[in-house]
């Protein structure tokens, strides 16, 4: 055996632990957790590598390496580890991948050599290990990461080193079309990577377009969520003091005899008066004969009132059906949330006002809300943004309701005064 026989048998030998190694990497398989695995992985791959390489040649090895190498590893990862389908195919491929950067260095220094086998052999030995520490520490983490993520997640990922892996077996290793091809396979290499460029943007744009939608869906659920467990709180609160009030009844029916029996009239008509006061705090206020609607104007309403805000709600309008809870939720809770947070800083309370007109029109749900502010919001787009960490999404949670129902809105602020209006 020659000197280049040995550099080959050598340089297939580093492949192979390359591609062994960065495999079962990507599939989130450690060393240090699963020496063995590699230990017997590398033996048995070297083992048949070096049988075929012996027997058949260089050339034959080449051509059978996707199914002497590459298929079996894919069906260890998937079968023997119990790693996903898809992640076992893409760790494997994307090692494939990985390979050409050494390949190109030992194809680049040889070509100072006039394309010496040998000098590419070294090259390429020697490049192997700095690359695999590279793909180990920073590429790896990130593949592995990927079995945590659906199959649609996953295409994008295995569409580009599987179109590559296609074509570098058509192509240079079943036949040399890449070398000989001509101008033909230029401009099918051309056509082909933009129609790869152009199916994976519009995949990972749809992709975006999902996970933004639910995230802003996740981001509403929150907010009914939060409102729903105001709304319980409120009706378990009503409850209790309804309870203290049917308990402390007899008291109060004594006091009231007593006071007819002595003939103390106007002692008995204050009692009452305060009672009657105190029956009508702690009502829930009907503004509609919607009952969600109905705790949360309520619930709003009497928090605005405890900052000391005045508060106007005329609802004209009673057909709530078409909306959902968790809309009708979003929407107000936050348009009231925002204006309360505005309102606080107001130093001079009988400043502090709230709006509401609820009423409809040609079929269509208005809604007017103003109220008075101390700071001038800054619009952006025609949008009130916010500086502030954690602040503007209430904003957004509107709108998203608002086109969700096909509606427009607006948002103004002039002469102290902010302004919401919407129809839907």
């Amino acid at each position: 055996m020659n000197i280049s026989n040995i550099l080959d048998l050598a340089n297939y030998a580093f492949v192979l632990f390359f591609g062994v190694t960065a495999s079962f990497y990507c599939a989130g398989l450690t060393f240090s957790e699963h020496k063995r695995l590699y230990v017997i992985s590398l033996l048995g791959f070297g083992a048949a590598q070096l049988i075929f390489f012996l027997i058949l040649g260089k050339s034959a090895l080449y051509a059978c390496y996707p199914l002497l190498i590459h298929l079996p590893l894919i069906l260890l990862i998937f079968i023997v580890m119990r790693r996903d389908i898809c992640i076992s195919i893409i760790s494997v491929l994307t090692a494939y991948l990985m390979c050409t950067p050494r390949k190109w260095l030992g194809t680049l220094i040889a070509s100072f050599f006039n394309y010496n086998p040998d000098i590419a052999n070294i090259v390429e030995i020697l490049v192997t290990i700095p690359i695999l520490i590279l793909v180990i520490k920073f590429i790896s983490p990130y593949i592995a990461k990927l079995r945590y993520e659906s199959r649609t997640t996953l295409l994008p990922f295995l569409l580009l080193p599987l179109a590559y892996y296609i074509l570098e077996y058509a192509f240079t290793v079943y036949t040399d079309l890449l070398y000989s091809g001509g101008t033909v396979i230029i401009d099918f290499m051309d056509s082909f990577i933009a129609l790869l460029y152009l199916s994976l943007s519009i995949i990972t744009l749809e992709f975006s377009n999902r996970k933004n939608k639910a995230e802003h869906e996740n981001l509403l659920l929150r907010a009914a969520a939060m409102q729903a467990q105001k709304e319980i709180e409120q009706i378990s609160n009503s409850e209790k003091q309804a309870a203290i009030y049917r308990h402390d009844l007899r008291h109060h029916m004594n006091f009231l005899s007593g006071c007819i029996r002595e003939n103390r009239s106007e002692e008995a008509l204050n009692y009452i008066n305060e009672i009657c006061t105190l029956l009508d705090n702690s009502k829930v206020i009907k503004y509609c004969t919607d009952e969600a609607l109905n705790l949360i104007l309520s619930y709003y309403a009497d928090e605005a009132r405890s900052n000391g805000i005045a508060v106007n709600i005329s609802v004209t309008t009673g057909d709530f059906s078409r909306f959902q809870n968790t809309s009708l939720c979003s929407l107000f809770a936050n348009a009231f949330e925002n204006a309360i947070h505005a309102y606080v800083k107001i130093p001079q309370e009988e400043k502090r006002y709230i709006i509401l007109n609820l009423y409809e029109k040609n079929g269509h749900l208005c809604i007017n809300m103003s109220n008075s502010y101390h700071t001038a919001p800054v619009f952006k787009n025609d949008i009130p943004t916010a500086t502030a960490s954690g602040h503007g999404l209430g904003i957004q949670s509107m709108i998203s309701v608002i086109e969700r129902y096909h509606g427009i809105y607006g948002f103004f602020a002039e002469n102290g005064e902010f302004r919401f209006q919407a129809s839907l």
